[in-house]
């Protein structure tokens, strides 16, 4: 059973959803976003295993391998990858400094919006090459 698409979408759009409450919380002085920001990005972290770990099982079926073309299949999962590790240390970072990292906390909160963003157009144009 693939896994993969239960599991990216939500983590796309949750991602999405911290990143952007992070931002705002920064930005407007709302502590109340940057908590719960902190909650979903926990939970945000644990879902972009999963996600990574599916991704990795369907990356060994051969018929995906075969119809999957390299100048989207190496970033998309690189990139995941990437996503995962940074979405780690950047909860530990929001964690233990929340109040103190205005200008950091908005610019590790748009680096993660842009990996995300990349993460979802490649995914998308696999998903396109795929079923076309």
């Amino acid at each position: 059973m693939i896994l993969h698409p239960l599991f990216s979408y939500p983590t796309i759009l949750l991602a999405i959803a911290v990143f952007s409450m992070y931002i705002l919380g920064f930005l407007f002085g709302r502590d109340d976003l940057r908590r719960y920001a902190i909650y979903g990005h926990a939970l945000l972290s644990i879902l972009l295993v999963f996600t990574v770990i599916s991704g990795f099982k369907v990356a060994n079926i051969p018929l995906v391998v075969s119809k999957t073309p390299f100048i989207w299949g190496f970033p998309h999962k690189w990139n995941g990858i990437f996503l995962t590790v940074f979405s780690l240390l950047s909860f530990i970072y929001f964690w233990l400094k929340t109040e103190s990292s205005k200008k950091v906390g908005i610019l590790l909160a748009l680096f993660g919006l842009l990996i995300v963003l990349f993460q979802f157009i490649t995914g998308w144009m696999l998903r396109l090459v795929f079923f076309s």
